[in-house]
């Protein structure tokens, strides 16, 4: 519908330290000016204000390696807020939660399921939303295309250990995603929820793991009894490195 660019300057402060049933926990402060700019047709998301927000996380990772783990899970919960006593010239409150598990039979097939929440209250500006889409959040959909105040992701993904090396350690992945965006829980119904279907070949490379992979998404709509299933573009993947 639109372009906009998101500008920002700033810093940040994390002290952390690792605890035994928390896993690695962390404080952080940061303190930035944001403005969102209009480029073409989103003079509604123009906004230019100081963030000042604290956050608590905490991240457990068991996974035996990376980037491709054959056990253990993931953990990362984080509880966010900005008022005016910090500097701000916004308030809000936020909270994510992500959790994740990965299993293999037989040395070859690994299941990995994952399920991300958060939620935050309807002073959250646009800028700072969650995002949707993207190859390791949404197949079929574009990267951080969808925004909001309410998110619920589910990821199911099947990786098989292919017995030919095309150069390194190769691999096949499935993945089935469904979930939801939305500025407001009232918004959240069945009828909401959208589908993602994708496949990747990946190379476990000695600069990270270069992938190439292909996703559609998909959404039920009744109010087309004609056509009940409603197709999004087939959309294309290719990452190369480490992630963050």
């Amino acid at each position: 519908m639109g372009e906009y660019r998101d500008i920002r300057y700033g810093f940040d402060a994390v002290f952390g330290t690792p605890l035994e049933r928390l896993g690695n926990a962390t404080i952080e402060f940061n303190l930035q000016n944001v403005r969102v700019k209009s480029i073409s047709q989103a003079d509604f998301l123009d906004a230019s204000y100081r963030l000042a927000l604290v956050r608590f996380g905490t991240v457990v990772d068991s996974k035996d390696r990376y980037p491709f783990p054959l056990s253990g899970v993931g953990l990362n919960l984080s509880y966010e807020f900005a008022f005016d006593g910090l500097g701000s010239s916004i308030s809000y409150n936020s909270l994510s939660i992500m959790y994740e598990t990965y299993s293999t039979w037989g040395s070859r097939h690994t299941f990995h399921p994952r399920f991300t929440f958060g939620f935050a209250d309807k002073t959250m500006p646009y800028a700072q939303e969650f995002r949707l889409g993207g190859r390791t959040s949404f197949f079929g959909v574009r990267e951080d295309d969808r925004r909001g105040r309410e998110l619920l992701l589910l990821n199911v993904e099947y990786r098989y250990f292919l017995p030919v090396r095309i150069l390194f350690d190769s691999y096949i992945r499935a993945r089935y995603d469904l979930g939801t965006i939305s500025e407001v829980p009232e918004e959240i119904k069945l009828s909401t929820f959208r589908h993602g279907l994708g496949m990747e070949l990946a190379l476990d490379t000695p600069v990270g793991q270069a992938a190439l992979g292909v996703g559609k998404s998909f959404f039920f709509n009744g109010d087309l009894p004609n056509r009940p299933i409603q197709w999004g573009p087939v959309l294309w993947y290719f990452t190369i490195g480490y992630e963050p």
